[in-house]
């Protein structure tokens, strides 16, 4: 069975503190990034440190090779779940059910389900296989902990724009947060969608 993992292990050095713990409406970045997921039906796990998210009542890994970044959270999920892995980044408030259940639709017959954006490759919204791990294991032994670059070394099955577009309703999809300047846009984004939703309601 497929298995979510969300990355928590960050350092947060642009945000300047625990990102996954900060305040977007009434819930913490983390919490959005799990709600998302949850209706999805899979076991949930977090790779981060057990005591800091302890309070959400989920398995929590730490990495198993600190200091590796995305790369080394990947090595954990895949090593302690022997499933395949939907990665998601703790910073991607604006995910959908809906969308992750179209992602995982995709799987079939290669490594990976990575969605392509305008930025280019998304490899912490994706689904890897357990066939993903030697590559990884090959790169951390290599010295190259770039996630993109991982990319390149799997067969990939690319979610393409036009097919991920009718699942970002506010165009911020795979918005990351990674500075106080990010997350202020995702608040004013958020306020303004939660305004727009009540105008309709009334």
């Amino acid at each position: 069975m497929i298995h979510v993992a969300v990355l928590a292990g960050g350092q947060s050095r642009r945000m300047g503190r625990d990102k996954a713990l900060l305040q977007l409406g009434n819930q913490t970045l983390i919490e959005r990034v799990l709600a998302a997921a949850h209706p999805l039906g899979y076991p949930l796990v977090i790779i981060g440190n057990p005591v800091t998210y302890a309070h959400l009542g989920l398995p929590v890994h730490p990495d198993l090779r600190p200091g590796l970044g995305p790369l080394g959270g990947l090595y954990t999920a895949l090593s302690t779940t022997a499933a395949p892995v939907l990665l998601l980044a703790c910073d991607l408030p604006f995910l959908t059910p809906e969308f992750l259940r179209h992602l995982v639709n995709q799987r079939g017959s290669h490594q990976a389900v990575v969605p392509h954006a305008t930025t280019g490759l998304q490899p912490l919204c994706a689904l890897y296989e357990p066939s993903c791990l030697a590559a990884v294991e090959a790169a951390i032994q290599a010295g190259q902990f770039g996630m993109r670059d991982l990319l390149s070394n799997l067969s990939l099955d690319l979610v393409r724009e036009k097919d991920w577009r009718p699942y970002d309703e506010r165009g911020m999809l795979f918005a990351n947060l990674n500075s106080p300047q990010e997350y202020e846009r995702a608040q004013a984004a958020l306020l303004k969608s939660g305004i727009h939703h009540a105008q309709h309601q009334q």
